[in-house]
């Protein structure tokens, strides 16, 4: 035998080389001729980050502010009425964010895991209530008003985003023009509005109940009345107030205040008076956001040696990440 000469030589074989062939992105991996034995290694995409968690819900609407009442002496009084209740909203947390996504590569069918994807944010607390209608203020024992006079006023109850509670007033002895009809007669302030959940609630005007903000605020309450009208004694009691609409947390509607009349005929200019009536609920807060998803982590690499493969065949590779196949001489 020669020297140097190989045992392959001598018998007429020859000897593969070995090699590597690195994908950075998928394709095919062909297998050289006389190879049948390789070795791969690398690894999937990083994880991603988790989703966000979700918005919690509004808050509820504040209830409406009760109607002033009437504190005098014998007299002939309506009574004022309470204010309506906000609507409930949605409440509650939000939903927790997803998981994120975590793609292994593959080849030769074995696989190159990904890493851990990461874990969704918390979900998000839902919004506060919103603030209650202030009542209207008590009316008591002052000073009785001549036939001639409209009688002393009272600011109405405010709330939040709500509309303010309409004034008290007392409305003066009056006659027709023929002379024969006479009225005299006392009112109260009508609610405030409820807050919608876009706008504000209207303000009453005087005795009428303030209209309920837009989208589902609750409309006010009209407020009562009492006197004497064509020698005719007369009372009324307040309306009643309308709550917020819906479930997205509208403000109710605030009472109508009470009405009173001091006097024994058609002819006794006496006083008479009105008290305010209640604001209108606030709108609930919004929710507070979810948390931010959690990061995922990096992928570690994976080997596989010694893979049996068919000399001249293509193998599909799927690279999320580089994957590596070496071969060595044979």
């Amino acid at each position: 035998m020669p020297i140097g000469t190989s045992k392959s030589g001598v018998l007429g074989a020859g000897i593969a080389p070995g090699g590597c062939e690195v994908f950075n992105s998928s394709g095919t991996f062909s297998v050289p001729a006389g190879i049948t034995l390789v070795n791969a290694s690398g690894k999937g995409a990083d994880g991603n980050s988790g989703n966000s968690g979700n918005t919690g819900g509004v808050g509820s609407g504040g209830d409406g502010g009760a109607g002033g009442n009437i504190v005098v002496g014998s007299c002939l009084c309506g009574s004022s009425s309470s204010g309506a209740s906000g609507a409930p909203g949605p409440g509650g947390d939000g939903n927790a964010g997803n998981p994120g996504n975590s793609a292994a590569s593959t080849a030769f069918s074995l696989s190159f895991p990904g890493g851990t994807a990461g874990t969704g944010g918390s979900a998000g607390g839902g919004g506060g209530g919103g603030n209650s209608g202030q009542a209207g203020g008590v009316y008591s024992c002052e000073i009785p008003q001549g036939c001639t006079s409209t009688g002393p006023r009272k600011s109405g109850g405010n709330a939040g985003p709500g509309g303010c509670g309409g004034q008290g007033v007392a409305q003066a002895l009056t006659n027709n023009p023929g002379g024969n009809f006479w009225l005299k007669r006392a009112r109260g302030g009508g609610g405030g509005g409820g807050a919608g959940t876009q706008f504000v609630g209207g303000q009453s005007n005087l005795w009428g109940g303030g209209p309920g903000g837009n989208q589902y605020g609750g409309n006010g309450a009209t407020a009562s009345y009492s006197g004497y009208e064509n020698t005719s004694a007369q009372e009324s009691n307040a309306g009643t107030a309308d709550p917020g609409g819906s479930n997205n947390g509208a403000g109710g509607g605030g009472g109508g205040g009470a009405s009173a009349f001091q006097g024994n005929s058609i002819n006794d200019c006496a006083g008479y008076y009105g008290a305010p009536g209640g604001g209108g609920g606030g709108r609930g807060d919004t929710g507070n956001p979810g948390g931010a998803g959690n990061p995922g982590s990096a992928a570690n690499p994976t080997t596989h040696n010694c893979i049996s493969v068919v000399s001249g065949s293509c193998y599909p590779v799927t690279a999320n990440a580089p994957v590596t196949v070496t071969w060595n001489p044979q």
